[in-house]
């Protein structure tokens, strides 16, 4: 059986300095990059406000009304989710390279896929809530792509969950656009065993 589509929207997107720094290609300690690049990086946050929109689109069925992936036996029901941040971010990224400012463009876009991160990671959480109110064991979540889920299996999802609802669509390659959008599944599980996700989180 599937369960009715729902959107979460409340989102607040934080952001780790040092992970940010990372993914720029810094690997300093925060205290030792210099002032123009804190400075670049304050500038480029100021923007957000007007660039994020996150959201997700998430449904809870039946494992057996899903495509019964054998990495997913034995699960009782699957929560899928597509999130995203919109496209106004890499529209500005865009602006940026045009402009050749590519060093602000890079530090855009390290902002745009932490926040995309963050949805992501929010939205698990909120699912994996729900998996335990239902009395059931939630996994980790687990993405087209990774491991041995294949990126094909994009269009089971997509199937399954309007995204378009949110502005995300799914190209022939099985991208999903916009780039800064993540789409996943939650097993939940009857017995905490068969689970690989720790109580609590």
């Amino acid at each position: 059986m599937s369960g009715p589509v729902k959107k979460i929207e409340n989102f607040k997107v934080e952001f780790d300095e040092k992970r940010i720094l990372t993914l720029i290609g810094y690997k300093k300690r925060p205290k030792e990059i210099k002032e123009p690049i804190k400075s670049l990086i304050a500038e480029e946050k100021k923007k957000l406000d007007n660039l994020l929109h996150p959201a997700s689109i998430y449904t809870i069925i039946d494992y057996a009304v899903t495509n019964k992936h054998p990495i997913f036996k034995d699960a009782e029901k699957v929560a899928i989710c597509v999130c995203t941040i919109g496209p106004e971010l890499e529209q500005e990224i865009k602006k940026l390279m045009e402009k050749n400012e590519m060093t602000r463009a890079l530090i855009l876009d390290a902002l745009g896929s932490e926040a995309a991160e963050e949805v992501a990671i929010q939205s698990d959480r909120i699912l994996a809530e729900k998996a335990r109110k239902m009395n059931l064991w939630p996994s980790k979540r687990f993405s087209p792509g990774y491991g041995k889920w294949d990126i094909r299996e994009q269009r089971f999802i997509f199937r399954l969950l309007p995204a378009a609802d949110i502005g995300v669509r799914l190209t022939e390659s099985c991208m999903m656009v916009p780039r800064k959008s993540v789409s996943f599944r939650i097993n939940f599980y009857k017995e905490q065993r068969l689970s690989t996700r720790k109580k609590g989180t």
